[in-house]
């Protein structure tokens, strides 16, 4: 039995939907060959995901700024952590995070445990924290980022190896100078391998058949530009097309949600948008059955975007409908099933294309909903076991 000590990169229990953590190591954590166990932030005010992993909450200092509770407790977790590695007889840690794992990591030039560790990327962290903070084109959003991606290599180049979502993270990884680079692709779960109907959602909402129902599913949050999103269906709207918007999710952190109603309002959507809280995730291959295509509108100048690997392109494409992506590396690399734009008017004339069912947008959709099928949460868990268990005979036979 390999005992996994999980540092995730969120409030495990306590985020509005399962994350990559969540996908993988519920499923690692079968009770034959890995026992998992994960520490607790608590940044969300009450669980709402269930576990089989055991679970160690951190002791720690609340507070209502996400990166005021890291920097407060940092030595403290780092601390936990540790002291859960020894006491539970870890055999492998997995470092996902930002702060508590950089403290960790000095700790362990101090006195090491002796323990490999694996630190997973799964975005890139420097602007997805200092965007918790600031505007991360401002001069101390700037600042802070280059201040985190010091840390952020700090603690790559002294992992034992480091795993990435995606491949645009990879080569990230590589020029930091990490001692090996693993890439493990996000996926689909179960619940996506099938096709659902849309038709009751649409009629529950209120669209018409003629309706083009141009949708986003996920956080409402600073690395997106839905402001370019929101021009284009508008212009395709005064081109006379039908375009309705359905945006599934909220907030998690900041106020950019605020930033969007407010585009709306000025692009006089108001009539034409239907806004919905987050869903029970297994409820998302139903409200992405309805939709006629799925949006990807990430702002392509924010490295959270620009290195993500967004597996709601998947989960688009598990559903076969068309995908409209800005070009991060992740949409690029999977041209041959993406359609990608930018600017308001490339969004306006992608829309007016697929109302007319283009056979181009058709031929991207069916390769995309073939590569999906292929995309899968399970076969991820299967490449990240293989990855510990690699590490850890890379430790045997150094320790002979």
């Amino acid at each position: 039995m390999i005992r996994v000590l999980l540092v995730p990169s969120s409030d495990y229990l306590g985020h509005p939907f399962p994350q990559r953590h969540n996908q993988i190591f519920e499923r690692l954590n079968n009770g034959k060959n890995f026992e998992v166990h994960a520490v607790e932030f608590e940044l969300f005010k009450e669980p709402r995901l269930k576990t089989s992993l055991i679970m160690h909450e951190l002791d720690g200092k609340g507070t209502r700024n996400l990166a005021s509770y890291y920097f407060i407790n940092v030595v403290n977790h780092a601390t936990q952590m540790r002291k859960i590695a020894r006491q539970e007889s870890i055999d492998v840690i997995v470092l996902s995070n930002l702060a508590a794992p950089f403290a960790f990591t000095l700790m362990e030039e101090l006195s090491s445990l002796h323990v490999p560790i694996v630190f997973d990327l799964p975005d890139y962290y420097p602007t997805s924290a200092a965007g918790y903070m600031f505007d991360v084109k401002s001069i101390f959003g700037k600042l802070f980022t280059q201040t985190f991606d010091i840390a952020l290599r700090y603690i790559m180049r002294r992992a034992t190896l480091v795993t990435t979502a995606s491949n645009a993270l990879t080569r990230y990884a590589e020029e930091a100078g990490a001692r090996a680079v693993v890439h493990i692709p996000n996926g689909i779960s179960e619940s996506f391998l099938k096709l659902h109907n849309g038709k009751d959602l649409r009629e529950k909402l209120g669209y018409d058949q003629e309706d083009l129902v141009v949708g986003y599913i996920g956080s409402v949050e600073f690395w997106l530009d839905m402001r370019s999103l929101l021009r284009g269906v508008a212009l395709a709207r005064r081109r006379e097309l039908s375009a309705k918007l359905l945006i599934v999710g909220r907030r998690l952190q900041t106020g950019y949600s605020e930033r969007v109603a407010e585009w709306i309002r000025q692009e006089n959507l108001e009539k034409c948008t239907t806004w919905l809280d987050f869903v029970q995730y297994e409820q998302v291959p139903e409200y992405i059955a309805g939709l006629d295509v799925g949006t990807i509108p990430f702002d392509i100048l924010n490295p959270t975007a620009y290195y993500a690997a967004p597996n709601k392109m998947w989960e688009y494409l598990s559903q076969k409908k068309p995908v409209i992506c800005t070009p991060i590396p992740e949409a690029l690399s999977n041209s041959d099933c993406v359609v990608t734009v930018l600017t308001p008017n490339d969004y306006a004339r992608k829309l007016s294309l697929l109302a007319k069912r283009d056979n181009s947008i058709l031929q991207k959709t069916k390769k995309g909903y073939d590569k999906a099928l292929n995309r899968t949460w399970e076969k991820s868990t299967k490449d990240f076991a293989s990855t510990l268990i690699a590490v850890l005979d890379c430790k045997k036979v150094r320790d002979r």
